[in-house]
């Protein structure tokens, strides 16, 4: 069949090219009668019965090449003398009616440019001549035609008015289009062929031509509202209705959505929806609402929100929603439907950003559409809509949502990955907002409804580990939106997320405990007047500390440090200075027993060191037996350049508030000297003279000598960083000598 079609348009592109020829060497010599004999000769292929509406399509473009260059024949004719309407005359008496009419049409156009006629005239006799074609491909085409060669003629509001008004053209279009609209239907039902599916695509390959007419409406300057309202839309819903044609009703409802603005929906909202209301059974008006609330809202989103307010939008498309629903709501309907809702939903909530009712009507509209699914087994589709349906309400009202009895109920139909998707942007528009949390009933929701990120479900499946970890992470923050102007609610609160976080297993916990943690610890400081109790606290931090521990003990000993610096900072009565030294205590234990790579080490005795020379808590006991020990390892670290910088942080430990045993600071900086000096690290001994500086500054009496021993040494090495670092140390010194300070040092 196909091969017959190309055959058939090779053998009619053969005439109308070599029809195009003689009609241009016919131009040359100015000879118009051959002129249109050529051209009847290319335009009487288009009286073809035999092609399908595709190939007739390709044939009828290579005719309108060949009669926009008659068209402007014929202008140049004009040009010269020749008068337009003898033309327009003479082409009349072409017997054949379909060339009669085809070259009416391009010699009208141009009389029109010429403005020797008045255009209304001459469109009102041309449409009454294309009647003469009733067939309903010929005539189409014809049709559309005399639109394209009329578009630019049409009179509007810039135009002279003796030429014409805007009435005039939409009276033109509007019959066109009436025209038009009863051939494209006439299609289904003529013709040899049988199999309804292919004579639908066929009519469909024909649309754009019906359409345009919707098109040009929309595109005339001065059709204004009020034209729009009392003419130009009740006429074209009478059209479109009164076809009686599913396939011609569905497109061009979606054409007059596309082609007029937004504002003109706006307020022509009730006919629009009671015409959708008329039309076939078959029609798919779920399809037709989806596309014009989305232009809706976006209209919405770029426009003042006065006129919104000035019609009840909601009201008058949930009236119609409603009756839909009613109508055709089916199981195999559930996702169309759902679609549908979300784009009322988005819809509404641009319209109406600070209605909650709304949004939760629509939810609960959805719910009940879902539960009468007696399957109960929502397709992927399906459930694809409701993920989208719950994220835009979310992104929209944030915590708001959790007060909608629907939206849990609507999450649990969602499988476990959409699940997660819906949890996690709750989480990050939580976060995104700086929500804050102000009742154990907020809390207690909000982690009913992320539940698929704090623990496994019977459905959990593994995350991709980059994933997993944004996705904890944003979890964790959550904790620090906990606010209440009373310790003992912001405990509660706490406590709930705590209870959740335990049953979320090690891997979920090292993102969250730390979090928790160090909310814990906040409160401490703020537990003034309240039933609070540090020794609850403690007991947490324990149980938090353990765990961690476990997991990662490079992280376990800097919590533990946390934990001791809470204590240390908040038990004003000292009343807790045990669980403050064992918390202490444990960050050593965790290096000694846990830590066995040398740069981890290393690393952990730096952050280990000056914490501890900040504790004031302890008593001198306490004090001198957790420096010793940590001192003893700072000291003793295995690679030689560490044990240069371990030796110093050992010497701060006895020179600091809590402590200040002079003999012993300087016992551990005189070994860093040594080992530096036997190394020949003149980088690290600019390090030590900082250090000693830093010491004299605070009250530190030392041998002054060793300023000179350090200088003479790096002066004689050959680092060239380390001589740099010297000159900015000198300079130092000199300033401080200026102020009185130092001035027992020369070098």
């Amino acid at each position: 069949m196909e091969d017959d079609q190309e055959k058939l348009l090779e053998q009619a592109t053969s005439v109308v090219k070599s029809a195009g020829v003689m009609m241009q060497r016919s131009f040359d010599t100015s000879k118009t009668a051959e002129v249109i004999k050529y051209a009847v000769d290319a335009i009487s292929e288009l009286k073809t019965s035999s092609m399908s509406p595709k190939t007739y399509y390709e044939l009828y473009m290579q005719v309108f090449d060949q009669l926009s260059r008659l068209g402007s024949y014929f202008f140049q004719e004009n040009s010269k003398g020749v008068s337009i309407s003898d033309l327009y005359d003479r082409v009349q008496h072409v017997p054949s009616i379909l060339p009669r009419l085809y070259l009416l049409v391009t010699v009208g156009s141009v009389y029109i440019s010429t403005s020797q006629i008045k255009p209304q005239e001459m469109l009102k006799d041309l449409m009454e001549m294309a009647k003469g074609v009733q067939h309903p491909i010929r005539g189409l085409f014809l049709r559309y035609y005399l639109n394209k060669m009329c578009k630019d003629k049409l009179p509007d509001s810039l135009s002279d008015p003796s030429k014409g008004t805007v009435e005039d053209s939409i009276e033109f279009l509007l019959n066109n289009f009436s025209e038009m609209c009863r051939l494209w239907v006439r299609m289904q039902h003529t013709g040899g062929i049988k199999d309804k599916t292919k004579r639908e695509k066929e009519r469909s390959d024909l649309r754009v031509t019906v359409g345009e007419n919707i098109v040009r409406l929309s595109s005339i300057e001065g059709v204004t509202l009020k034209i729009y309202m009392e003419t130009v839309l009740p006429r074209s819903l009478e059209v479109i209705v009164s076809s009686k044609d599913a396939i011609a009703q569905q497109y061009l409802m979606d054409c007059m959505i596309q082609a007029f603005p937004d504002e003109y929906h706006l307020n022509t909202l009730n006919p629009l929806l009671e015409a959708c209301t008329q039309l076939q059974p078959s029609v798919e008006i779920k399809g037709i609402f989806i596309n014009l609330m989305n232009r809706l809202s976006d209209f919405a989103v770029e426009q003042d929100l006065e006129m919104v307010r000035d019609i009840d939008i909601y009201a008058l498309i949930k009236t119609h929603v409603d009756k839909l629903l009613a109508e055709h709501s089916s199981a195999g309907e559930t996702s169309k439907f759902l679609q549908l809702f979300v784009a009322f939903l988005r819809l509404s909530l641009k319209c109406y950003p600070d209605n909650n009712d709304h949004a939760s009507e629509i939810l609960s509209s959805s719910l009940s559409l879902v539960s009468k699914d007696s399957s109960n087994q929502l397709d992927a589709e399906s459930l694809n809509w409701i993920s989208k349906l719950l994220i835009h309400a979310l992104e929209s009202l944030g915590l708001s949502v959790l007060e909608m009895s629907s939206f849990p109920k609507l999450m649990g139909y969602l499988q476990f990955a959409a699940r997660k998707k819906v949890a996690l942007k709750i989480v990050q528009s939580v976060v995104a907002f700086k929500a804050s949390l102000l009742s154990t009933r907020v809390v207690t929701f909000l982690l009913e409804y992320i539940a698929t990120l704090t623990h496994d479900m019977a459905d959990t499946t593994d995350s991709d580990p980059f994933e997993f970890e944004e996705e904890q992470e944003f979890t964790a923050r959550l904790v620090h939106l906990v606010y209440s102007e009373n310790p003992d609610e912001v405990f509660a609160m706490l406590n709930l997320f705590f209870e959740n976080f335990s049953k979320g297993g090690s891997k979920r916990q090292i993102y969250t405990y730390p979090a928790i943690a160090f909310a814990y610890m906040k409160l401490a400081a703020n537990r003034q007047g309240s039933e609070v109790k540090m020794e609850s606290l403690l007991k947490i931090f324990r149980a938090i500390l353990d765990k961690v521990t476990k997991i990662n003990p490079e992280l376990g000993y800097k919590l533990s440090l946390q934990c001791a610096l809470c204590i240390d900072r908040y038990d004003d009565k000292k009343s807790f200075e045990e669980d403050a030294y064992e918390f202490a205590a444990d960050a050593l234990i965790i290096y000694q027993d846990s830590l066995t790579d040398l740069e981890a080490r290393f690393s952990a005795i730096k952050v280990i060191a000056p914490v501890y020379a900040s504790f004031t808590c302890f008593d001198e006991e306490n004090t001198i037996t957790l420096y010793l020990n940590c001192a003893q390892y700072a000291a003793k670290t295995l690679q030689k350049h560490e044990n240069i910088e371990g030796n110093a942080l050992a010497s701060k430990l006895f020179w600091n508030k809590a402590l200040q045993e002079p003999d012993r600071c300087v016992l551990y900086m005189n070994k860093a000297m040594n080992l530096a000096k036997a190394e020949g690290n003149s980088k690290m001994l600019v390090y030590l003279l900082n250090v000693w500086l830093e010491y004299g500054l605070s009250g530190l009496d030392f041998d002054k000598d060793v300023v000179n021993e350090i200088v003479q040494n790096v002066r004689k090495s050959e680092n060239s960083e380390a001589k740099t670092a010297l000159s900015l140390t000198l300079n130092f010194i000199r300033s401080r000598q200026q102020e009185g300070k130092f001035s027992e040092i020369s070098y």
